[in-house]
This record gives structure tokens, sequence and C-alpha cells, in this order.
């Protein structure tokens, strides 16, 4: 089995900050998802069996949903994220070449120091076929990258809220 994909970033700013930033839709519209697609958030109901349903305005619309399975204020969240239709039902992602997972567990961890919080980010598919598997894997490349803009745009987010 592989491990999950995994992020490391660090932010100057408390980990109470940057679980607030996943926890109100105003936040989230200013910094998740692709930095070529910004997003309307169109539901956020920010609790344990909630969801968070996003519309993103790229080349092409398309929607997102998270459906959150536990949080810990402030050291974690987990959730299940999605590509989803303008409903909020889940679809498959839409990428032609790839043959990628329709679910993929999410977890999030804070810790701090000083003020300084790192956020651990892990990422697996679930439900998913070998094929969609070994896809999500292959690509670990690209997430990082995109993964690593979204966090930017988190990062210049909590810069601008905390002057």
């Amino acid at each position: 089995m592989e491990q999950p994909f995994t992020l490391n970033r660090t932010f100057n700013a408390s980990k109470e900050m940057i679980f607030d930033a996943f926890a109100t839709a105003e936040a989230l519209a200013q910094w998740w998802g692709p930095v070529e697609a910004p997003i309307d958030v169109v539901s956020l109901d920010f609790r344990p069996e909630g969801i968070f349903h996003y519309k993103m305005k790229g080349t092409h619309i398309s929607y997102g949903i998270f459906r959150y399975k536990k949080m810990e204020r402030p050291d974690n969240i987990t959730w299940i994220n999605s590509f989803a239709d303008e409903n909020g039902a889940i679809s498959k992602p839409p990428f032609k070449d790839f043959d990628l997972p329709k679910e993929i567990l999410n977890t999030i961890t804070l810790t701090e120091t000083d003020g300084i919080t790192t956020l651990v980010l892990k990422s697996e598919p679930i439900n998913a076929s070998e094929s969609e598997i070994n896809c999500f894997y292959s690509i670990t490349e690209g997430m990082e990258q995109g993964f690593g803009g979204t966090l930017n745009q988190l990062a210049d987010y909590l810069n601008k809220i905390k002057k």
C-alpha cells in the first residue's frame, strides 16, 4: 500500500489563524483552490458531517466539494475532497487523460512553536480502483505544485489579515 501524499508548509501565523482560514466562507473564497481558478463559495457548513461546496472559475467552470469527517480546533481537519456538479453531487474529475479517483481523503495537522505553525497535509485516494490509485500517485509532482500555489495564497491571506 502506498503512503499518503504528504506536504509540509510553515506559516508565520498561529494555528488558530490557519484553522480559522479553513472555517469561514469569506476566508476560503480568498485563498482556496488553484491559482488560475478563483472560487465562489456555494455553501459552507464547517462541522463534522458538514460540507463545503465551491465553484472554480478557470478556463472552464467546475465544482468541488469537501465532506468534513472530523475536526479538532485548532489542531486538525479531515475531509473527503471530490469534484462535484453544481448541485453538489460527486463527479469524476474532469481530466480526460487521467483516471483519477472520485474521492480523496485529506487531513491537515497544525503544530505551532513560537508563533510559527507547520501545516502537514496528507492525502490519499479512497474507494478507488487500482488504476485510479496508480494515477493519483503518478501525479504527486503536479499535486505539490498545485497545493503549493494554494498554500501560497493562504500565506498571502494570512499576511493580509495580520495587518
